[in-house]
């Protein structure tokens, strides 16, 4: 079954009639700025009239999951309390734990069983990056939650499967590099892999996906049925919707 998601953020995060298409729907926002509880819950009861049919999962703060040479904290209005090296990349620590606490609370708001953790740069594939990812899931188990991996920097595609399949948890990946399909090999229809969630966003300064990639899309869907495909930038939903009128109805997840 096809599941077509979007990633929510300032950009695309704007109100409109009720969309049964979107099964799941990312709330990047809070990677950025969770907001604090009565605003979040306000927030997702929006998006559920919006999306009825739609998942909410929201995403763990950067505070948590990006070191300050991620370039994320410039953006940042909220911070935690702690130092900035007490912070980030999965470091266990008093001030990561508190930070936590604000990531909950936007999970509780949501009633989601899941969270979406971006990583960057600052969270290699040695063993010490490993060791944390693997703190951070058990961590959330206990909790009941599961994870959504979205790694970028060094990890390559194959390591970063292999990693995600020891840990029992989603991998989230580009579909797209540069623009291009990222296929599993070349001459095969299937983008990245078959056991992947995939993110799908343009390049460029208008971030369109064009008909060959949403092709490309379609295609993958005929070769992995079983397929999340999740799409983010200004015209997330756009491009959602001319991949939904290219699918045959049976396999989409919402309708």
């Amino acid at each position: 079954m096809v599941s077509l998601g979007l990633s929510l953020s300032g950009e695309n995060a704007r109100a409109g009639a009720p969309d049964p298409r979107v099964a799941i729907v990312l709330l990047e926002r809070t990677l950025f700025e969770p907001p604090r509880l009565a605003a979040m819950q306000r927030w997702a009861g929006a998006i559920r009239r919006r999306f009825p049919q739609a998942e909410l999962v929201p995403y763990v703060w950067h505070w948590i999951s990006h070191a300050r040479e991620d370039g994320l904290r410039t953006r940042a209005a909220r911070r935690p309390a702690g130092a900035d090296h007490e912070l980030g990349a999965l470091l266990a620590s008093e001030a990561a734990t508190q930070a936590w606490e604000i990531t909950r609370l936007c999970v509780q708001a949501t009633g989601s069983t899941r969270v979406v953790l971006r990583t960057g740069t600052s969270l290699t594939p040695g063993a010490l990056g490993r060791k944390r990812l693997r703190a951070f899931v058990e961590a959330r188990r206990a909790e009941g939650l599961g994870v959504i991996w979205e790694p970028e920097g060094l990890w390559e595609s194959e390591t970063a499967r292999e990693l995600a399949r020891e840990l029992d948890i989603t991998l989230l990946c580009p579909a797209f590099e540069g623009g291009r399909p990222r296929y599993e090999r070349a001459g095969d229809d299937v983008l990245v892999a078959r056991d992947v969630w995939l993110r799908a966003d343009g390049a460029g300064a208008s971030r369109r996906i064009d008909a060959g990639a949403i092709d490309a899309l379609a295609m993958h869907i005929d070769a992995a049925p079983d397929t999340t495909v999740v799409f983010t930038g200004p015209r997330a939903l756009q491009h959602l919707g001319a991949l939904h009128a290219q699918l045959d109805p049976s396999l989409l997840e919402a309708t």
